[in-house]
């Protein structure tokens, strides 16, 4: 990795606005300490203070202030091939702002760089290339630790729903509603409730009906059309229908075949305060 210019700590007035079309000529990374606005794909993208962005060679380069002053720590770097290639590795982003946990560590960083970068020292190349190496590791592993938290965090939250689901299986469940309640859209939490648990939310909705259709079909001698209505169904017929899908059996199939255990299991209390 080559480092053509650097700067530390710059503030610059409110009215800076980077308009560089055909780009710097090089790499550009940036640490920006203020809010900020980057037009990205002619659209203006508002990020806060302490984010992390890095535009390819020759990419369009737009971003300006948004607040009374802007301040930032800057880069142009030149890359090889293979140094793209390793840097596509450890999953730094291009053209995407990154919130950082901790942006004063690599503003050190920057800061040492730019002491060596305008010594006379004769190691500089390489203690250069050293720090820059250092720089995107740290930057990779902040990064990935970031974005795990935050998996684990929504995990946790989607793990708690599912298990509101499978205690109240009989309520009315939809989308909107369990996707509010963890402040999500509805899409989005529908594509995040799939790559936790393998099932869409709606398909993991019947599931749970259905296994407290097994239940009640197994220890009490209830009438199908009440299992359905304690199941949350409107009508038998709906019911009847989805356990088939299911299970590959009707509900009273279920009940009288010898080969299908019937394990006494504790019931749902209805009654009971939701506590969650």
């Amino acid at each position: 990795m080559e480092l053509v210019f650097i700067g530390y700590n710059h503030v610059h007035d409110s009215d800076l606005n980077i308009n560089r079309p055909l780009g710097s000529g090089d790499f550009l990374v940036l640490l920006v300490k203020s809010p900020a606005i980057f037009t990205i794909n002619e659209k203006d993208v508002y990020t806060p203070p302490n984010i992390f962005f890095m535009y390819p060679k020759n990419a369009s380069q737009y971003y300006r202030a948004c607040d009374e002053t802007f301040s930032n720590d800057w880069m142009h770097l030149e890359l090889s091939k293979e140094e793209e290639e390793y840097l596509r590795i450890l999953g730094i982003p291009m053209e995407v702002p990154v919130l950082l946990n901790d942006i004063e560590y690599f503003s050190l960083l920057i800061n040492n760089l730019s002491l060596e970068y305008y010594s006379s020292n004769e190691q500089k190349k390489d203690t250069i290339n050293c720090y820059l190496h250092i720089f995107f590791n740290k930057l990779s592993e902040q990064i990935m630790n970031q974005s795990i938290g935050v998996q684990e965090k929504n995990y946790d939250k989607f793990s708690l729903l599912r298990n509101k689901i499978y205690s109240r299986p009989y309520l009315r469940w939809d989308i909107a509603n369990l996707s509010h309640q963890i402040c999500l859209s509805p899409s989005y939490f529908q594509h995040l409730y799939k790559k936790h648990f393998g099932i869409t939310c709606m398909a993991d909705i019947i599931h749970a009906r259905v296994e407290y259709a097994k239940q009640l079909l197994c220890t009490t001698s209830l009438s199908i059309r009440h299992i359905a209505e304690q199941c949350g169904y409107e009508n038998d017929v709906h019911f009847m229908r989805q356990f088939k899908k299911v299970t590959g059996m009707t509900p009273t199939e279920y009940r009288n075949c010898p080969m299908v255990q019937h394990p006494v299991l504790p019931a749902i209390d209805r009654n009971k305060p939701d506590i969650y």
